[in-house]
């Protein structure tokens, strides 16, 4: 008997030891996504394609004639580096850039020809922590969402309450601008979303299984949302645009390029028809990768966007 119960110590004493053990793994590369994730690294502004790069510059230069450099405070205090460029003859129609993960305010300067020609005043702004903006966690739109909602409360709270606003966001900026859409709050016109992901759990388990295959069998995402729900107070399952856009009432225009391999093109459609009030539309632009499509076809882009503003918008 006594050799029976040695037996059970020394195989209960393994057990614990690979389980915490076990723990100690999902620990560490819940760390490690949730620094990857949530604490990305800043990159360096794109460089413009040729058919841009006569028309504007990334810096804000003789190219973007009266701009003004200034900061909106946020709800809960935190600084956004933003920028007003006005249009060349006074309008009533405002437009606010939204650019996407690792970028700043400068990225959303390849927008501005578009907007300029269209006869828009431009608004663009870095988000939280990215940019010149202090450290922060981005979290997806949870919160990000809501600073858009105090950019677009300042935009009118400044120019009036007659003016005509609408959004164009790229990447996570589309993310954010869809999730600030279908808020009750929300007050645009319309929302132009280029590669937008249908939820940040589902994009994050999709790049982990391109970038890490190795660790796609175990669901850290899920741990790392539970992760930094405890240490940042974040719940990476409430940034889903996906479910924010059955709210979402005004024109929404979606483009996806056909050749992304960071943002499934499946987003787009799924998004799309999850659009079930309002005016929608899809383009997916061939040979396109990720946030690449006004690269890619420059003066396509500025046509259908053009297009669908006048067709449903104004």
């Amino acid at each position: 008997m006594k050799h029976k119960h040695t037996g059970w110590k020394i195989f209960f004493g393994i057990f614990i030891v690979l389980l915490i053990a076990s723990i100690g793994v999902i620990i560490y590369v819940s760390l490690q996504l949730q620094q990857v994730a949530f604490f990305p690294e800043p990159a360096g502004s794109p460089v413009l394609p040729a058919t841009l790069v006569d028309r504007v510059a990334l810096e804000f230069d003789e190219k973007t004639p009266n701009y003004e450099k200034f900061s909106i405070t946020t709800r809960d205090g935190y600084e956004l580096d933003s920028a007003f460029v006005p249009a060349a003859n006074p309008s009533n129609n405002y437009i606010i850039l939204v650019h996407g993960i690792t970028r700043n305010i400068q990225s959303s300067m390849k927008l501005y020809p578009m907007y300029h020609d269209l006869g828009y005043n431009v608004i663009l702004f870095s988000l939280r922590n990215h940019g010149e903006n202090e450290p922060d966690i981005t979290s997806y739109g949870v919160t990000e969402k809501y600073d858009l909602a105090d950019v677009v409360d300042y935009t009118y709270q400044r120019f009036g309450n007659d003016i005509n606003v609408g959004l164009h966001g790229i990447s996570l900026g589309a993310a954010i601008a869809l999730q600030y859409a279908g808020l009750p709050e929300a007050n645009v016109d319309f929302v132009i979303s280029d590669c937008a992901y249908q939820s940040a759990a589902a994009e994050l388990t999709y790049q982990l299984g391109e970038q890490y295959p190795q660790y796609a069998w175990f669901p850290f995402v899920r741990t790392t949302g539970w992760l930094t729900q405890v240490t940042d107070g974040v719940d990476l399952y409430e940034a889903s645009p996906i479910a924010a856009v059955p709210n979402i009432e005004v024109p929404v225009f979606f483009i996806h390029g056909l050749e992304d391999t960071f943002t499934p093109t499946t987003d787009a459609v799924q998004l799309y028809q999850a659009k079930t009030t309002g005016a929608r539309e899809l383009w997916l632009v061939p040979n396109a990768g990720h946030d690449e499509s006004i690269e890619t076809d420059t003066a396509g882009y500025e046509a259908n966007v053009a297009n669908f503003i006048n067709q449903y918008v104004y």
